[in-house]
């Protein structure tokens, strides 16, 4: 699950409880964060935002392992396979890919917009960066600028264009060698897009039921 989608959860986790902590949705987001700026995971010494961390590791195992996840991305491994990209692009594309349409298929949630911006400007808060600490020395700077590039491009885009989300993806496989798209493979994912983004936004809501319903099951008994 991608950062919008994990903010998704946290905001709906907290408002079983009580009202939403900015901390908590952005320790939610956190690790993929640190996978965006190329670093470790952070430590850090507020409680909120250590909880909202744990969420995001039984998130992921719980969307990992969700029937309709597995489904959604070995439909997308197929067509990708069958046009011909390598068998390792064709894997990588299908997880990211779907993740990133879900993200798209998730925004229209407006508590979770809403959630997820006040966590991104939370994360630029003096207060909040004194209290992650980074595996190396600039990446605090570097997280800041993230937080306030995500705050000012503001809600998730609902229907990006099939062109910026294959853009994307080339962009996230292109430091990964063996993973790489030339324009051809990137072509592909085009077509992949524009063929599976009505069905990934359809089984949206039954995706978030399944994961929500296995992160219940994981959690022990009161």
């Amino acid at each position: 699950m991608n950062f919008f989608g994990h903010a998704l959860i946290a905001q709906r986790d907290e408002a079983t409880r009580g009202p939403i902590r900015a901390e908590f949705v952005l320790g939610a987001m956190l690790p993929d964060f640190a996978s965006m700026l190329r670093t470790r995971a952070p430590l850090s010494s507020l409680a909120e935002l250590s909880a909202g961390v744990s969420l995001h590791h039984q998130t992921d195992d719980a969307f990992h392992g969700s029937l309709s996840f597995l489904d959604l991305s070995q439909r997308a491994s197929s067509f990708l396979s069958a046009r011909g990209v390598s068998r390792g692009t064709a894997r990588a594309v299908a997880h990211v890919g779907v993740e990133l349409l879900l993200d798209a298929a998730f925004a229209a949630e407006n508590a979770a917009n809403e959630a997820y911006l006040c966590a991104v400007a939370c994360g630029s808060t003096a207060r909040v960066q004194s209290l992650i600490q980074w595996q190396a020395s600039d990446v605090s700077q570097r997280f800041q600028h993230l937080c306030h590039s995500l705050r000012e491009r503001g809600r998730v885009q609902e229907n990006p264009a099939s062109e910026l989300v294959a853009e994307r993806l080339r962009n996230i496989l292109a430091d990964r060698p063996r993973l790489a798209m030339d324009d051809r493979g990137v072509s592909v994912v085009r077509e992949w897009i524009e063929s599976a983004r009505s069905q990934i936004t359809s089984g949206a809501p039954q995706l978030l039921r399944e994961v929500e319903q296995r992160l219940q099951l994981a959690r022990p008994a009161p």
